[in-house]
């Protein structure tokens, strides 16, 4: 049992530095280009919540609005 937690606990210890590495190095390198990104550059938006012809709540009384 004890060499079973051994195995267990270098696997771990070899494990997480080379997935670390291969998150860098990897099949992630299309990503690189997130790393020149400059927020302040970034176009400014606001998200509504917009309903086409339903209700917005699903528990809101039909009022008819939407079918005019």
């Amino acid at each position: 049992m004890e060499f079973l937690l051994t195995c267990f606990a270098v696997g771990i210890l070899v494990a997480i530095p080379l997935w670390i590495v291969w998150q860098r190095l990897g099949s992630r390198r299309a990503l690189a280009a997130m790393r020149g990104f400059d927020p302040r550059d970034a176009v400014p938006c606001d998200i509504e919540a917009v309903a086409l012809g339903a209700r917005l709540l699903p528990d809101a009384p039909h009022t008819g609005e939407a079918a005019r």
